[in-house]
């Protein structure tokens, strides 16, 4: 009886023995397999870059695919700055994530971080693509816009509008121009700050809608430039100037031909004719006596 059950554990010990050697035996033939598969393609060659071969360890083809590589990434990174120059949006940070993948259907959410001048903004929308016959047709089905846009009242109320749209080519589109009427109006307020010291000053500093002018040699009397810029909903953007005068009782009951009184509607005129640049010069020249 114990030899039948000697003879047992034998016969199975040889049977897992010679299991153990076919699947060491399988198990070669595929990192054979696999290493053949891998020899002449991209994966080594990424491997070989990565790992921190030189291109003198690589073969003429490996140096080959390494050159069109790094041609690759150059071209990419001019074509990123030339793109920068044109709409002058920058991006800082970007990231892709999956949320559904189907045979038809696919959906991702998309995060973009940048800044469009001193304007920082972080993008969040959701694409979907959907395949209909031959034809994919892709869709933001989602859009989060956030920004610091509190001092400005209207481009805040058109960045609403513009999520509820989903219009994310209108958002970057305005974006750029409302960012270029910000830095004329920023690039002026510094000028005449700059030229006329003890006459201007800009309390809410040069990024602000205010510019107050004040003469020391006339106590009591004040006039403002108020420089906003309008957003519509649509994207159309109009910068709208005024003249704000402060004057004391008694200058204005000596202003017998109304020239304070009319002063902002004689500002209208002079944007009309001269420019905002000119116009205000010619204010501040007025009281700068």
């Amino acid at each position: 009886m114990k030899k039948n059950l000697e003879n047992v554990y034998e016969a199975q010990i040889k049977a897992l023995q010679e299991e153990i050697a076919a699947l060491q035996c399988q198990q070669d033939k595929n990192e054979r397999e696999i290493a053949m598969n891998l020899a002449g393609g991209r994966m080594q060659d990424a491997l070989l870059i990565m790992t921190g071969h030189q291109e003198k360890e690589m073969g003429k083809s490996q140096r080959h695919i390494t050159a069109h590589l790094k041609t690759e990434i150059m071209e990419m990174e001019e074509d990123l700055i030339r793109q920068t120059k044109i709409n002058g949006i920058v991006l800082v940070n970007c990231s892709v994530k999956t949320v559904e993948k189907g045979n038809k259907k696919m959906v991702q959410q998309h995060r973009l971080t940048g800044h469009c001048s001193f304007l920082d903004f972080q993008v969040e929308f959701e694409l979907t693509d959907v395949q209909e016959d031959t034809t994919l047709v892709r869709t933001i089905t989602d859009l989060n816009i956030v920004m610091d846009s509190t001092e400005f009242k209207d481009f805040g109320n058109f960045v609403s509008g513009v999520e509820d749209k989903r219009d994310l080519l209108l958002f970057f589109r305005t974006l750029r121009r409302f960012s270029d009427r910000c830095e004329d109006r920023r690039r002026t307020f510094q000028h005449f700050q700059e030229k006329y010291p003890c006459v201007v000053s800009l309390p809410g500093g040069c990024r602000a809608e205010v510019m107050q002018i004040k003469s020391p040699k006339l106590a009591g009397c004040a006039l403002t430039i108020y420089w906003s810029i309008e957003v519509t909903n649509e994207g159309d953007i109009t910068p709208k100037i005024d003249l704000l005068t402060k004057m004391p009782e008694k200058v204005l009951e000596m202003d017998s031909r109304k020239v304070i009184e009319n002063a902002p509607d004689s500002f209208q005129s002079l944007l009309r004719i001269l420019g905002a640049e000119a116009s205000i010069d010619t204010v501040i020249q007025s009281v700068d006596v």
